[in-house]
């Protein structure tokens, strides 16, 4: 029992500091890959969807959407829109996006409750959904003005229903897009579980 007091307790530790050891942080960054492409593929077809169930709900029972259409690229929606009115055109334009800013902020309210193991997977998921709206903000301010194609560009389509012209609507767009930046600032979001 001497020899054990006098011998200096020898124990392996670790620097907190240093983080989760080499194989635990291959699968946090494994997870948060695997999480953003599955997340990335449900959030297009989620925002089409959204575009299509408004298209529905206006009375087009023959929209559709599909995920590879040219020139845009990702995700086109396909409906009727010569019976619509204007507010029918509206909310088919913007339905994409009202159900993917749904979708991000109820995984915010979700994350609040969720245990660690939880946030790896939630937190790059919000990512992913929520940047939705800010890339329809931006590629609507690269895309001149008037968009008769109700199909191409979200917002695009939707200012030229209600008749902007093209300053005013890069105002509105860039305005929406800061303005959307600073939620998630004020918020203090990061990407850390």
């Amino acid at each position: 029992m001497a020899d054990n007091a006098e011998t200096p307790n020898i124990r392996h530790t670790t620097d907190r500091s240093s983080g989760p050891a080499p194989a635990a942080r291959a699968l946090r960054v494994a997870t948060i890959i695997v999480t953003v492409a599955v997340g990335m593929f449900a959030a297009l077809n989620i925002h089409e969807l959204g575009h299509t169930a408004v298209a529905w709900l206006a009375g087009d029972h023959h929209a559709s959407y599909e995920l590879r259409c040219a020139p845009a690229g990702f995700g086109c929606n396909h409906f009727d829109a010569s019976g619509m009115s204007v507010p029918s055109k509206l909310a088919v334009c913007c339905g994409g996006c009202l159900v993917t800013q749904i979708i991000a902020w109820s995984l915010v309210l979700v994350r609040r409750r969720a245990g660690r193991r939880w946030r790896l997977v939630l937190t790059p998921l919000i990512a992913v959904f929520a940047v939705d709206l800010l890339l329809q903000f931006l590629q609507a301010i690269f895309t001149p003005l008037p968009e008769y194609d109700l199909t191409k560009v979200d917002f695009t389509a939707a200012a030229t229903l209600l008749d902007w012209s093209q300053s005013f609507s890069l105002v509105v767009f860039v305005t929406g897009t800061l303005a959307y930046i600073a939620v998630w600032v004020r918020l203090g979001y990061r990407s850390r579980p």
